[in-house]
């Protein structure tokens, strides 16, 4: 148990750091008393922990990428426990913003000087609570149960009804109630590279032999059953061998080490013995590294036995499948404000209600992944913006109570890997009608927010460097030689534009479809093609009804829609090898193509109207009507039918 705990976190790519403090952190094991899985008596152990008056702080400048020990700002006790929030013990509180989000810890009041350069802490979340439990089976045996529990549960006698009901199954669940968030764009990008660097982080050495094994597993997979034994029979009979030399030197070096009782000045048997016990460290270590690869060969290869046993099992046992790990994750409200650089004017207002993420491992090594979302606002808080509300659902039954509402439910399960390849059995997406209200200076702040070293006015320009280094290096793949541009130039056959325009289709073309693989043998190769696809073998998305309003950057734009009912259509594959880069294209194409075609059927009806009652129509109106609805600007053309037979007039 910890009384005004505090914690310093900092990633590796961000200046800056984050510090986690609560006025009361707890943790309790329980020893249970055992419990019968799968026919044995194992013991159970479980762990609830829980963090009291929990807050989060951030520094709110970026500062000196290299903070030194001493100059890291840490809490006092004053800003970690709990305390009244009506009471004011000083002037700071009185003029400040007290305990509540977004306000910045400071010993003094008002402008500080110039030469005062401390780091300024602001609070990003304001007091909450998080409890997580974790439950857990020891190993089999009565001989691993504690000693201080003697009582052992009696065998169940309706084994069935009892599995059903009762078994004993492994859970994590972590819980957080309400959470008040405060971010700039520096403490966004600080989060994510603690939660990718230190959160997510993997030990270099279990990183290698973990690809090391993945590596051997495909270079079985392309070998038959003899050739698999050959490998490891050679590697034993190496490792007998060096086992054996290894005996050799340390007889030797243990002779020399008794002759040195005799006479200890000898410069002879000092180097020796130098010599000798070199050699043993290097043949101890050639054991190791041997050892540790027979090892993995050898587990590979009773994998691979396993697993094709374990096939034939599951088609003759008919036996329903039993859950075996659960993993859950929730919160019950969060609201989330996106602030300018200073921390204070805001961006935009994100509420979530009632998440919950379960991940549930069952015995036929299949997962499923179940995320539910109840409700989701974004406000727009930027001044002189013409729809506060981004993102609103469409409330169909208005009776509904909130927290029984979904906005979002996404269901995945996966099966055991096929040759390497995750397999998607089902992938679904279900999301209820919602209302959009965007315009494009929101959508330019929020792209510099998450993205603040690109520009959003430039996204679809190609560096004209990278083009020439792509081009010269793609060319022999791809069929067009700098030869051939340079004669072009010469001749005069290709302009500077259409030269432009091939090196960037060519830049496409290398970057999806061309990769250099020369160098690399068969395993790499499928080593990467396991890690990029998987296999979607149903992948459902039900059509989602969608209001939407935009306005562009200028007055009148060519683009500003209001109030559009537009309709997502259902999609549906099956049985497709994707990345997800290629799963999201392919719905952005699909859906970008018919929500275009429905925004133009509902936009053409009004300009031929309005132009047919005013005969007066200005000439800016009639371009419009011929660039988008192919009509002649003349009076008379525009009284034709739109798409039945031209009439003489």
């Amino acid at each position: 148990e910890l009384v005004n705990c505090q914690v310093l976190l900092k990633g590796c790519e961000t200046s800056g750091y984050v510090i986690l403090s609560a006025s009361k952190a707890h943790i309790i094991q329980r020893e249970h008393n055992p419990v019968w899985k799968h026919g044995t008596i194992v013991p159970k152990t479980t762990w609830v922990g829980a963090l009291e008056g929990m807050q989060y702080y951030a520094t709110v400048s970026a500062g000196s990428p290299d903070t030194p020990e001493e100059n890291i700002q840490w809490l006092s006790v004053e800003n970690i426990e709990e305390r009244d929030s009506s009471a004011i013990s000083n002037v700071p509180e009185m003029v400040g913003s007290g305990q509540s989000v977004g306000g910045v810890v400071s010993e003094t009041v008002g402008a500080s000087d110039e030469s005062d350069l401390s780091i300024q802490l602001q609070r990003i979340v304001s007091r909450c609570r998080c409890e997580f439990y974790y439950t857990t089976f020891g190993e089999t045996g009565v001989d691993k149960i504690p000693s201080g529990i003697p009582e052992i549960p009696p065998v169940p006698r309706d084994l069935e009804l009892w599995d059903e009901i009762n078994k004993p199954v492994e859970a994590f669940t972590l819980m957080h109630y309400d959470l008040n968030v405060f971010t700039n764009s520096l403490q966004y990008a600080m989060i994510l590279d603690i939660i990718n660097n230190l959160v997510l982080y993997v030990d270099p050495k279990r990183k290698e032999a973990f690809e090391k094994l993945q590596r051997l597993r495909f270079k079985l997979q392309l070998q038959s059953t003899e050739a698999q034994r050959r490998p490891i029979q050679q590697l034993q009979n190496h490792l007998r061998t060096l086992i054996n030399h290894l005996r050799r030197l340390e007889k030797e070096t243990y002779s020399v080490h008794k002759s040195l009782l005799e006479d200890p000045i000898s410069e002879a048997l000092l180097a020796q013995r130098g010599s000798l016990e070199q050699q043993v460290n290097e043949c101890k270590e050639q054991v190791i590294a041997k050892g540790e690869e027979l090892h993995m060969m050898i587990m590979c290869y009773k994998e691979s036995k396993l697993a094709a046993s374990q096939r034939l099992s599951r088609k003759r046992d008919n036996k329903d499948v039993s859950l075996v790990r659960v993993y859950e994750i929730c919160f019950k409200h969060a609201q989330w404000r996106l602030t300018q650089t200073d921390g204070q004017l805001g961006i935009a207002d994100l509420v979530l209600s009632n998440f919950l993420y379960t991940k549930t491992a069952k015995s036929d090594d299949s997962v499923e992944h179940l995320s539910e979302l109840g409700y989701i606002t974004v406000t727009n808080l930027l001044p002189n913006q013409i729809y506060k509300d981004v993102l609103v659902p469409t409330l169909i039954h208005a009776s509904m109570p909130v927290d029984r509402q979904r906005t979002l439910r996404l269901f995945c399960r996966d099966r055991p890997p096929v040759g390497g390849i995750a397999v998607k059995e089902l992938f679904e997406i279900n999301i209820s009608p919602i209302t959009i209200g965007m315009t494009y200076q929101f959508f330019k702040t929020l792209f510099k927010f998450c993205f603040p070293e690109k520009d959003p006015d430039k996204l679809d320009e190609v560096d004209p460097n990278v083009v020439e280094s792509d081009i010269s290096s793609t060319s022999s793949s791809s069929g067009v030689s700098s030869g051939t541009l340079e004669s072009a130039h010469s001749s005069g056959s290709l302009n500077p534009k259409e030269t432009k325009g091939k090196k960037a289709r060519v830049k496409r073309k290398e970057s999806k479809f061309y990769v250099s693989m020369s160098e690399k043998d068969d395993v790499e190769k499928m080593k990467e093609r396991a890690e990029k696809n998987m296999l979607f073998i149903c992948v459902k998305v039900p059509e989602v009804p969608v209001r939407v309003s935009y306005k562009g950057e200028k007055e009148k734009n060519i683009e500003d829609v209001h109030d559009v009912h537009l309709l997502i259509p259902t999609l549906e594959y099956n049985n497709i090898t994707w990345t997800w880069l290629d799963f999201l294209v392919a719905v952005r194409n699909h859906s970008k193509r018919v929500l275009l075609s429905q925004a133009i059927k509902q936009k053409i009806p009004l300009w031929p109207k309005a132009i047919r009652s005013d005969s007066n129509a200005s000439p800016q109106d009639e371009d419009k009507a011929k660039l988008l609805l192919g009509l002649p600007a003349d009076s008379k053309s525009l009284k034709r039918s739109l798409f039945g037979p031209h009439k003489k007039t």
